[in-house]
């Protein structure tokens, strides 16, 4: 009997590990797939070359606010679903790009585009860490496993 519930824990433990890492898989296809022409690394921190804000922005302002996972997925998911400039954490990159435009993507999507930002290793464009430095202060770029996009692997 103790050889079967060790089992059956295992497989479970297995089972959930093997859905994490498929949510993540799943989670940056759709980022790729809806979000990073837009907001990925092309264009460096030349704004003339950018369309949108990169993705490690959109990040660092929102995971200093929501820190937690769940509340930092319902805060980029809602935004999605709900753009609205009166409650924007990035009020200097709607002045620069103007609002988000909206998408049609089901709130699931959305939410799992959103935990693979919290979670992903995302890319930084290059000198994203000089404008936070210069911009927001010394200690705000580095949080959370974004990487400088020289070290993709």
């Amino acid at each position: 009997m103790k050889i079967v519930t060790i089992i059956s824990t295992a497989t479970l433990l297995l089972a959930s590990q093997m859905s994490f890492a498929e949510d993540a898989k799943t989670g940056e296809a759709l980022y790729k797939q809806n979000c990073s022409v837009c907001h990925g690394s092309t264009g460096g921190m030349d704004m003339a070359k950018r369309i949108a804000p990169p993705i490690a922005a959109v990040r660092m302002h929102y995971i200093s606010t929501y820190s937690d996972k769940d509340s930092f997925v319902q805060a980029v998911s809602g935004w999605v679903e709900n753009q609205d400039e009166n409650k924007s954490m990035m009020r200097g990159a709607i002045r620069r790009f103007k609002i988000m435009p909206p998408i049609s993507i089901p709130k699931e999507d959305a939410e799992k585009i959103a935990a693979y930002i919290y979670d992903g290793d995302i890319d930084k464009p290059e000198g994203f860490e000089d404008h936070v430095n210069e911009r927001h202060g010394k200690k705000k770029g580095k949080k959370h496993g974004m990487k400088h996009n020289t070290e993709m692997k």
